[in-house]
């Protein structure tokens, strides 16, 4: 693998009304363990080295001490930040609109729709702010469309978690 800026991507979040979120300033193209079957495959996972600076919108700055795989997937409503900590994988699942992946800037952009899932790594799983998905949905007026795909794709989720396919296999990541 080579850490380098000729190989280096970003991932870029933006809020619903287009101002920033938050960017991963480094992250690096991976190819995904024949494990995944297609239904579950990535469309592009990337590997945010550990210490990656990550900038908020507020300004402030932190990083992460273990490493990072950042998983996108096609035609999906969620990206899978899959968190290789030493006591265990988790994973933080962010509802989103579906990726846009420009390969001649290197950067992966996405907007962040605010209910996420959190799997520990026992597979616990936690739902997490529901209600500013509930109160930007109606303040922007997300569409319809947009909000029975995050629900649907929030729903997937939780059962793929719960049965351990894809991401959330944890022979995925040995």
């Amino acid at each position: 693998m080579l850490f380098d800026q000729e190989h280096r991507w970003r991932i870029c979040s933006k809020k619903y009304d287009g101002s920033f979120h938050r960017l991963w300033t480094c992250a690096y193209p991976q190819q995904m363990n024949s494990l995944f079957s297609n239904e579950f495959m990535p469309h592009l996972s990337l590997l945010i080295p550990a210490r990656t600076k990550v900038v908020e919108a507020s300004g402030k700055n932190w990083s992460s001490p273990y490493d990072v795989i950042a998983c996108f997937f096609a035609e999906k409503y969620y990206q899978v930040m899959v968190l290789l900590k030493e006591g265990g994988t988790e994973y933080y699942c962010n509802s989103c609109t579906i990726a846009k992946i420009d390969e001649i800037e290197r950067e992966v952009n996405f907007v962040d729709l605010d209910v996420d899932l959190l799997v520990d790594a026992s597979g616990a799983m936690r739902v997490v702010d529901q209600q500013e998905f509930e109160d930007n949905k109606f303040h922007y007026q997300y569409p319809a469309a947009m909000v029975d795909g995050v629900l649907r794709d929030l729903d997937d989720l939780q059962k793929m978690a719960s049965n351990r396919l894809g991401v959330f296999s944890h022979k995925a990541y040995e």
